[in-house]
């Protein structure tokens, strides 16, 4: 990696413009699946490793606590469960969404300013639809109605939270929308 960081330090220097896309690019690195990872060590230590490498948190299910220290995991031989992820300013972005599939325990997520999150991620969360029960999705700017509507199919959805998303023009369709299909789900849009 840090390779990667001298050979590409020179576009600081030249291009003002290419450092933005030089961090871009690491952030699609860091939020990237590792596939053979994956089927060795499996999806919630994978998916654990994504979130805390990103700065969010998460809690097994035989915790009472959040983890956020990735260097507290526990060793690769325990498996582990993630119940909860409060990924409050972290920096995951959808490349990493597809750590989320073959997660069966996920049963509530926050995802709280992340400012790298974009419509993209939301539909990616589909592989939980049988688990997840409470989502709040606030103050991330990027998230418009597209990303909304996409939850319609998280059909065991209890409470919903969506607050201070500045670009959604829209609430009342995306409530309309929210509440038609998600008939069992308390859903708060402030």
């Amino acid at each position: 990696m840090l390779y990667l960081l001298k050979s590409a330090s020179f576009l600081g220097n030249k291009h003002p413009n290419q450092t933005r896309n030089l961090w871009q690019w690491l952030n699609i690195i860091f939020n990237s699946v590792d596939e053979e990872r994956r089927k060795v060590y499996g999806a919630d230590r994978t998916c654990a490793e994504w979130l805390l490498r990103n700065g969010a948190s998460v809690k097994w299910t035989s915790a009472k606590e959040f983890l956020a220290d990735y260097n507290e995991l526990p060793p690769e031989n325990i498996k582990l469960y993630i119940k909860e992820v409060d990924a409050t300013d972290s920096s995951i972005s959808h490349y990493g969404f597809p750590h989320f599939a073959g997660c069966k325990h996920i049963d509530k997520i926050i995802l709280h300013k992340c400012g790298y999150l974009e419509n993209e991620a939301l539909p990616q969360l589909k592989p939980l639809k049988n688990t997840l029960k409470y989502l709040q999705i606030s103050s991330c700017g990027n998230i418009t109605e597209p990303g909304l509507n996409s939850l319609t199919e998280l059909n065991n959805l209890e409470k919903l939270i969506i607050a201070d998303l500045p670009y959604v023009k829209d609430k009342e369709g995306v409530l309309k929308t929210l509440s038609n299909t998600l008939t069992k789900c308390n859903i708060t849009y402030n």
